[in-house]
């Protein structure tokens, strides 16, 4: 017997694969409309910018496409574009050096409620404070700190899997992300006071 292969995630995107492998580009395109709005996601997530975010997308799916006769069309897919497209996020960071320290200003609330469809304008308008300025402070992170609690929180991927993308070692896994958690209690901590 031999040794067995892994089933696609998705079987329909194993086919797609194989045609666009052979020169079909419709079955190219559907993927990139499969794929896209995550591959945007994790972007902005990384960069913290809309353009950048919309930029870092498009060089991912054509950094995929000139790829993709290496790619083998048994494994998922999704995880591939996830790591080109960090990969991509982290040099664009890396080259910028980007670190965007929070605004100042006034916020009142204490915690991010549950949305509720009860939730009056005034709790909406909290959340909606709160979740700005929380993506503020995940925009001030270091590339490394930021690219780790992303995957983490946002792909809800494992200490091992993020080893494994990001090349490190378990405990720098885990190191990064308890400084990115530090970083950000304290952070949001400074913004909640101001706002008392």
């Amino acid at each position: 017997m031999g040794a067995p292969t892994r089933p696609p995630e998705h079987p329909e995107d194993a086919v797609l694969v194989r045609k666009a492998q052979q020169g079909d580009m419709d079955a190219f395109e559907s993927l990139v409309r499969k794929y896209r709005q995550r591959v945007y996601a994790l972007c902005r997530r990384l960069t913290g910018a809309h353009q950048s975010a919309d930029d870092l997308a498009q060089e991912t799916f054509i950094k995929a496409y000139f790829a993709l006769a290496r790619f083998d069309a048994q494994w998922p897919l999704y995880p591939w574009l996830r790591r080109i497209a960090l990969n991509s996020g982290l040099n664009y960071l890396k080259a910028r050096k980007r670190e965007r320290p929070l605004e100042e200003g006034t916020f009142g609330a204490r915690r991010m409620p549950f949305s509720a469809p009860a939730d009056s304008p005034e709790e909406r308008l909290e959340r909606a404070e709160f979740e700005a300025r929380f993506e503020q402070a995940v925009a001030s992170l270091s590339a490394d700190q930021r690219s780790v609690f992303v995957l983490r929180f946002h792909e809800s991927m494992s200490y091992e899997e993020i080893s494994r993308t990001l090349d490190l070692p378990i405990g720098t896994v885990m190191s990064r992300l308890n400084r990115a958690r530090q970083k950000l209690k304290g952070l949001l901590t400074d913004s909640l006071e101001r706002g008392a």
